[in-house]
């Protein structure tokens, strides 16, 4: 696992993100935080999340979402995409 201080993310943050591996972060020598790519399990569970906040604004309720999912997903079969 490669570190690297708070100066190196100012000046390259880009280049550390396009190499796609956990980094730690150090200030001072420390670690203060970690970068790491987002896993096929990690989106899901932000989409998922992002879709409870988003529904719950919208004042879509469990049995409702699960209407509405239902009938996407029917559409979908019809359609030949599911």
């Amino acid at each position: 696992m490669k570190s690297v201080n708070v100066r190196d993310i100012r000046n390259s943050f880009n280049k550390i993100l396009d190499n796609k591996e956990e980094v730690i972060v150090l200030k001072r020598g420390k670690p203060v935080a970690r970068i790491k790519p987002f896993s096929q399990a990690d989106l899901v569970r932000y989409y998922l999340e992002k879709a409870q906040e988003v529904s719950a604004e919208m004042g879509i309720d469990e049995k409702k979402g699960r209407s509405l999912l239902e009938k996407v997903r029917k559409e979908l079969i019809d359609e030949g995409r599911y």
